[in-house]
């Protein structure tokens, strides 16, 4: 893994995707004690590949993150026939499948567990960044929740995130949730330049173990709107790519 520094982000990446090799998704890294403000947590990153694929990533409590999916954008590029999603789980014994926000069911009973399934790339656009916040509960995950829009960007870039993976074939379903996310044209990904890897900032909400608030979710680009957080992207987008150069 390695740390470099974006603006107030830190990027946290590996070399390259680790494929999984089982029939479902695993993201079992031990049980996860109640944490303090700047304790870590496992988080494992997935894309709707067949089979998917994961990051697995070492995240200290309200420390603004991103996660760099390295490899992603090839992957993207040589996967253009559907759309491709990303999720993301916490350390668990369980299938680490995606929630399906179609059934509320699943939702009450797993959302500590795993998040929506969010759109990363469909046949025309790929979504540079991506925002999640992360709900603690007395030091517990309680939730995970995508905060994007398409503030940022036109109408033909705003792409919709479906409501639930079918993680037999890795198609999504017809049904999409309410908030989709920027993307930009596809031409504009060019070979041997990351600058569409998937990156997801992380930001916190809620309280630790002792009571503390975490106050990174103030960060959550959804405080950025129209043209602010146009701008932004493009600052990010600039920042990052001096960063990976280094």
């Amino acid at each position: 893994m390695r740390l470099q520094t974006c603006g107030l982000f830190y990027i946290l990446g590996m070399l390259d995707f680790l494929e999984t090799v089982v029939a479902n998704p695993v993201c079992n890294h031990g049980d996860q004690p109640p944490v303090s403000l700047g304790d870590p947590i496992i988080l494992c990153v997935f894309v709707s590949l067949q089979p998917p694929r994961k990051m697995i990533f070492r995240v200290k409590v309200e420390q603004n993150a991103k996660l760099l999916l390295s490899g992603s954008q090839k992957a993207a590029l040589a996967n253009r026939s559907s759309p491709l999603h990303t999720w993301v789980t916490a350390s668990q014994s369980s299938p680490a499948n995606p929630l399906d926000c179609s059934n509320s069911l699943d939702t009450q009973s797993r959302s500590h567990a795993a998040s929506c399934p969010m759109v990363y790339a469909n046949p025309n656009y790929v979504v540079q960044f991506l925002n999640l916040v992360i709900n603690l509960r007395d030091g517990l995950i309680s939730s995970f929740a995508w905060d994007n829009g398409c503030q940022g960007c036109g109408p033909s870039n705003c792409m919709a995130s479906s409501q639930t993976l079918d993680m037999a074939n890795g198609k999504a379903s017809d049904a999409k949730l309410s908030q989709g996310a920027c993307g930009q044209e596809v031409s504009r990904c060019t070979d041997g330049s990351p600058t569409c890897d998937l990156k997801i900032f992380v930001t916190w909400a809620g309280t630790d173990k002792n009571g503390r608030n975490a106050l990174s979710a103030g960060m959550r680009l959804s405080k950025f709107t129209g043209s602010t957080l146009s701008s932004l992207y493009d600052t990010m987008s600039t920042n990052y790519n001096q960063a990976v150069s280094r």
